[in-house]
């Protein structure tokens, strides 16, 4: 009691409550706990939700529109099995997985181990050569497709392997597709077109195999001994070292006249392709012989005499998706430019798909070396390939149905070959099947074909490095000290 009077009793305390310093602090010790437990509230929420945002720069572990447009077909069950042993799963696969199970009730998955369930891999080892560990399994009403473990990364050996471009997301996609619907489109490529027809054929084993991989089934075709067959899906012209001849320009019109798919890359060591244009030219393009000299160093392969580093567009399916990929660029050897031909019908869609810089220039006169502009040479920038599409008869109307013909040509007869030649430049393999599935109007033909891995180096040039200085050393420690200031002048005065 002495100590309650000694102090005022409590009338003392309670006025001791209603100073404005135990008030404001009251507030705030309130609206610290509050902060706390929200804080744990929307933790704990986002725990539950499981909400992740992908940053990588090629959205790697997202899941693109034309793969959700291809799950959205799948309309019968589809198992994934992955051949792992227990606790040897790859995560970053099993992260793609995940978003494709999540994607589709129809889709399902389940890890087999190989070692204690040989039998159930050898019924999937068509060739009796072995499939490896890691490798997935996927299968359909349809059929079933095995995708290696070296199919699903792009490596690439300086100083030793290293992944750089992922591939898992494009693999699946194809072999679900394949799986669910068993749909395998024909490719028929012309030949008699070379002195030695199998020198750059698609039915060498390893390009053969790669476009058994993307769903695709390549045959041979002689236009002068054949007719177009009706289960054509793709025409190609590849590398040839000839003209067209008038039976095989006719018949070649005859089926893009019915809505038929064409696919030409064009050699700027034959003169004369008068017939190869007049059939193109229907269409609205054509071939400028000659071939594209650059100019500009940063649009030059150094290590490579006559290799171009082309812009690739940015509003087409086919090269939307790697028209940001400057670091793993498509090369083109010796390119020979493609024209578009006016006047020509309205209704013909043409669209470019890769362009030369400003400061090259076409070498019409080929047996000329001299590396400086010459008369008749034609200034830049040069587009190097188009698409082209030409609706059908009833085109403008939502319901039209009608075949819709569609041509790619490319200046480059090599682009699919250059992978195989120059190591780095997968990115022409990408532009090469999106060709193919753009003309086969597949859903995933305007996906990525690979999501790369590359960390590109942060360029900062002195401007920036000085604004940034200032920023880092003097903005943001001043607003912190105006702020600190203020906040003690204010309180000061409670």
């Amino acid at each position: 009691m002495n100590f309650f009077r000694n102090m005022g009793g409590m009338a003392s305390i309670r006025d001791t409550f209603k100073t404005r310093h135990v008030k404001y602090g009251g507030y705030a010790a309130f609206i610290t706990l509050a902060v706390f437990a929200g804080l744990i509230l929307l933790n704990l929420t986002m725990g539950r939700l499981s909400l992740q945002v992908d940053l990588t720069r090629d959205r790697l572990f997202t899941l693109s529109e034309q793969t959700l447009h291809v799950l959205d077909q799948v309309e019968t069950p589809v198992k994934i099995y992955g051949l792992w042993q227990p606790g040897h799963e790859d995560p970053e696969v099993m992260y793609v997985i995940n978003l494709f199970l999540s994607g589709s009730r129809n889709i399902s998955f389940e890890a087999v181990d190989p070692n204690r369930n040989r039998g159930f891999v050898n019924r999937y080892d068509r060739d009796r050569t072995g499939i490896s560990s890691g490798s997935l399994i996927v299968e359909g009403n349809m059929g079933n497709r095995v995708i290696a473990p070296g199919e699903m990364y792009d490596f690439h050996e300086w100083g030793g392997f290293e992944i750089r471009d992922y591939l898992v997301e494009r693999k699946i996609s194809s072999a679900i597709l394949f799986a669910g619907t068993g749909v395998t489109p024909v490719i028929y490529e012309l030949i008699g077109f070379w002195n030695v027809d199998d020198r750059m054929s698609f039915t060498v084993p390893v390009i053969n195999d790669f476009m058994e991989r993307e769903n695709f089934e390549v045959r041979q075709l002689n236009l002068l001994l054949s007719e177009i067959p009706g289960d054509a899906s793709i025409i190609a012209l590849c590398l040839p070292e000839r003209d067209l001849s008038p039976t095989e320009m006719e018949k070649l019109q005859v089926y893009l006249d019915n809505g038929g798919r064409f696919f030409v890359m064009a050699n700027y060591m034959i003169e004369d392709l008068t017939n190869l244009n007049v059939l193109l030219a229907d269409y609205g393009i054509g071939f400028n012989h000659g071939y594209v000299i650059e100019r500009d160093p940063s649009y030059v392969v150094p290590s490579a005499q006559g290799a171009l580093l082309p812009d690739l567009a940015a509003d087409h399916d086919i090269t939307r998706a790697l028209s940001n990929k400057r670091n793993t660029p498509v090369i083109l050897l010796q390119p020979m430019p493609v024209y578009e031909v006016q006047p020509r019908r309205r209704e013909i869609e043409i669209n470019p798909l890769m362009f030369s810089s400003p400061g090259s220039f076409l070498r019409a006169d080929i047996e000329q070396i001299d590396a400086d502009n010459l008369p008749g040479d034609l200034p830049g920038p040069l587009m190097l390939g188009a698409a082209v599409a030409l609706p059908g008869d009833n085109w403008r109307l939502p319901t039209d149905t009608s075949p819709q013909t569609r041509i790619v040509a490319i200046g480059d007869p090599y682009i699919w070959i250059s992978p195989f030649v120059f190591e780095a430049y997968h990115t022409n393999m990408d532009v090469f099947i999106n060709s193919l599935t753009w003309l086969d109007n597949r859903p995933e033909a305007a996906a990525g074909r690979s999501k790369s891995r590359v960390m590109s180096p942060m360029n900062i040039t002195m401007v920036h490095f000085i604004v940034y200085a200032v920023i880092l050393i003097a903005v943001i420690p001043l607003a912190f000290f105006i702020s600190g200031l203020a906040v003690w002048l204010r309180r000061r005065h409670l």
